[in-house]
């Protein structure tokens, strides 16, 4: 079983779990002298669950004694999406340790049904106006609604905050991917749940349906892990492998993004509507990553929009239908990046 230590003697072993078809990752058990703290508890799904239970088995024969959910003093959760605290339910029905988690994602974990049902509204007005057809925004709801058939709200005791220290470890914000995201510093391990990871670039969704997400949230985010981490040896994600480059990692992902930015504006030389400028981009993609292309192409957009690179090219025909698809077009200038 994968495990570090950190400079100062604690233990932080991965669990591995199946989080959903295709999908895998990892909750973090970490051992210190005084404490069992469980980071992130997989999606909720049966063999998620499962992974759990025998992955702290597993990590009990690397500790030489016997390691149960009812060992755990505390869960600290990463970020509020669904494959990170989806576990929640499972998991208070064998410990009542305190489940810990950043402010702006409370109301995810123990608001879900009321939260699902505003984000779900402002994802249907972002549809509608990136010139989803109604028939196939109906299809993209019903994905996206998937979760509410497994998940119940669970009640959080702690609040995690920015400059916090928690059983050792140094607590950094980082919105952007999930407007409570936290990074978890111990010496010179970190635990960056999906902030940065070594191979895929974190989905990023407009504000216009979540606060505090977006990519100018996400690209200072970035920044200020760079900063944060310069001692980090260690850095490892709720996806893929462990990394020893972090901040070079992390670079490499702020500029990806001012390569997209660019693909956007080129697409844009002539009008385009938000689902027009997606397919162009993500041309080969199915079921639910068509609503990831969607969304995430229209943080770039708005990023762009908000920051006076492009205009609406429809704006009479905006105003006489709030309903109609926005036309985005280039404006001429070029594009820098603080």
């Amino acid at each position: 079983m994968e495990h570090v230590t950190t400079r100062d003697g604690a233990r932080v072993i991965r669990l591995p779990l199946r989080l959903f078809p295709g999908l895998r990752g990892y909750a973090h058990l970490v051992v210190t002298q005084d404490a069992l703290l469980l980071v992130d508890t997989g999606s909720g799904l049966p063999e998620s669950n499962h992974d759990l239970v025998e992955g702290l088995k597993a990590a009990g024969d690397v500790l030489g004694r016997s390691v149960t959910l009812a060992d755990v003093d505390a869960i600290l959760i990463t970020h509020g999406h669904i494959d990170h605290f989806g576990g929640l339910p499972f998991v208070r029905q064998h410990t009542r340790a305190p489940i810990y988690v950043h402010e702006l994602d409370v109301r995810v974990l123990s608001r879900f049904e009321e939260r699902t049902a505003l984000a779900t509204r402002d994802l249907a007005i972002f549809l509608q106006r990136a010139g989803v057809r109604e028939e196939r925004r109906r299809q993209l709801m019903e994905m996206y609604g998937f979760a509410r058939t497994f998940y119940r709200s669970v009640p959080v005791e702690g609040v995690l905050h920015e400059g916090q220290r928690f059983a050792g470890f140094d607590i950094l914000h980082v919105p952007g991917h999930c407007p409570g995201h936290v990074c978890l510093c111990r010496e010179d391990v970190m635990l960056v749940g999906d902030h940065v990871l070594p191979h895929t670039s974190p989905h990023l969704s407009p504000e216009s349906i979540t606060r505090y997400t977006g990519l100018g949230h996400y690209l200072e985010s970035l920044e200020r892990l760079a900063s944060f981490a310069t001692g980090v040896k260690v850095a490892l994600g709720g996806h893929e492998r462990a990394m020893t480059d972090v901040i070079d990692r992390a670079r490499e992902i702020r500029q990806r993004h001012m390569e997209k930015l660019q693909e956007v504006l080129d697409i844009c030389r002539e009008p385009r509507t938000i689902v027009e400028i997606s397919l162009a981009r993500y041309s080969r993609r199915h079921g639910y990553e068509v609503l990831l292309a969607l969304t995430e192409t229209g943080a770039h957009v708005e990023y762009l929009y908000e920051r006076g690179y492009l205009k609406v090219a429809n704006l009479e025909e905006v105003e006489g239908d709030p309903s109609a698809p926005i036309l985005y077009q280039r404006i001429d200038r070029p594009l820098t990046f603080a």
